[in-house]
């Protein structure tokens, strides 16, 4: 593969070149933040969407951004005009840059660099996903940290109980996945999903607005987890799998995906909506 073109710090580089400095907060401490969005050919999905949750996720953790929003743009447009990749994820990622006292923020860095993704799938999968819950809050979970200690962490676990992703739940109530949103599907045929204590991320700002197309009530609202046990449907969502159906959540409870009619009608209506 050739060397791929890159950002950092005011600079164009290749990928190999990239580099952050021991002395920078995010090694030292985990400072960071970052956004993720995915691309195909020569676009960049829902890139202002994405831009958005960066600058506020930058100026939650008082990491000022040396580049403007329109100068990120042309960076973004720089990388998929020279690397060519046919499908990839672009990463932007902010660390507390180097700290004389190891401690305070002085010059954040930002790196900016695109790697090959394989697409997915243009039909929703057959096959759902086994997800195990795990009683857990992250830290600022409004703000898209580098922090994925506890997810993991917890992989080994996770693998003993033989499932495929993790459930986070915060006082019997449902939250998020390490890097997924929630939905359900009530009996009523409403879709439900939570509303606080979560990223929110952007493929679940597409399927809120996407809604009313298909002629669906949407609830956002809190989810006991005793409750998610019950649904008609349930799937998880994220910028790389689009919509994930699951098939079961922890051990005693099953969900037949072949009866995933309205988290299709959703499957479609994103596709559209993303071409």
């Amino acid at each position: 593969m050739k060397a791929l073109l890159c950002y950092q710090d005011g600079q164009f580089k290749d990928y190999n070149d990239l580099s952050i400095p021991v002395a920078d907060l995010g090694v030292q401490r985990g400072y960071g933040i970052f956004d993720f969005l995915r691309t195909t050919e020569q676009h960049a999905h829902f890139l202002d969407d994405h831009l958005d949750r960066f600058f506020a996720s930058a100026d939650a953790m008082h990491l000022p951004v040396s580049k403007s929003r329109n100068e990120i743009i042309d960076i973004v447009q720089t990388l998929l005009k020279e690397n060519q990749l046919p499908f990839s994820g672009i990463k932007l990622l902010l660390t507390g840059g180097d700290a004389s006292d190891g401690y305070t923020i002085q010059k954040p860095r930002l790196s900016i660099f695109q790697l090959p993704l394989i697409p997915p799938p243009l039909v929703l999968p057959e096959k759902g996903i086994h997800l195990v819950s795990r009683a857990y809050q992250r830290q600022l979970p409004g703000v898209k940290t580098t922090d994925y200690l506890m997810a993991i962490w917890l992989q080994p676990w996770l693998k003993e109980q033989g499932g495929d992703d993790l459930l986070y739940y915060n006082q019997e109530t449902v939250t998020e996945c390490p890097r997924s949103n929630i939905f359900m599907i009530d009996h009523d045929n409403v879709l439900v999903t939570p509303k606080e204590n979560m990223l929110w991320g952007i493929t679940r700002k597409k399927i809120i607005e996407i809604v009313d197309s298909i002629g669906l009530k949407i609830e956002q609202r809190n989810i006991p987890l005793e409750e998610l046990y019950k649904a008609k449907e349930v799937f998880i969502s994220s910028s790389t799998k689009r919509i994930m159906p699951v098939q079961r959540i922890d051990h005693s409870y099953t969900f037949s995906t072949a009866s995933n009619n309205i988290t299709r009608l959703l499957w479609d209506a994103f596709l559209n909506l993303e071409k």
